[in-house]
């Protein structure tokens, strides 16, 4: 897959498995944390916060946790400037903005993974 560029298949896996256990600790931790945080807390590979490396890996993230029936982990990882997700989590979830305000079905999402992790 050409999304992979520097990485090779097992060490994306590795890092992508890395991002999602952060996550779900962050979840746990009913806290947000910000794309360079993320990526600073990395052990297994550099990816730079601003990569589109790492929004792949977020983007497929959310992805399987919606598969999978669970609420959006990418959702609680934010810009520093804005304190909100960049655009890839919005795309993440079309049909789910049309009707109503994204930023509100953002918070909602949040508050859904927070209830969902705190119960696992």
């Amino acid at each position: 897959m050409k999304n992979r560029r520097k990485l090779a298949d097992t060490q994306w896996d590795a890092v992508q498995a890395e991002i999602r256990q952060l996550i779900i600790e962050t979840a746990k931790a009913k806290q947000l944390i910000t794309y360079s945080e993320l990526t600073g807390m990395l052990q297994t590979a550099y990816v730079h916060y601003h990569s589109h490396v790492l929004t792949r890996m977020l983007i497929d993230i959310g992805s399987e946790e919606r598969a999978a029936g669970r609420p959006l982990l990418p959702a609680l990882v934010i810009a520093k400037q804005s304190g909100r997700p960049g655009p890839g989590y919005f795309k993440l979830a079309p049909g789910e903005t049309e009707v109503g305000d994204p930023i509100q079905e953002w918070e909602q999402e949040v508050q859904r993974v927070y209830h969902y992790w705190s119960q696992s």
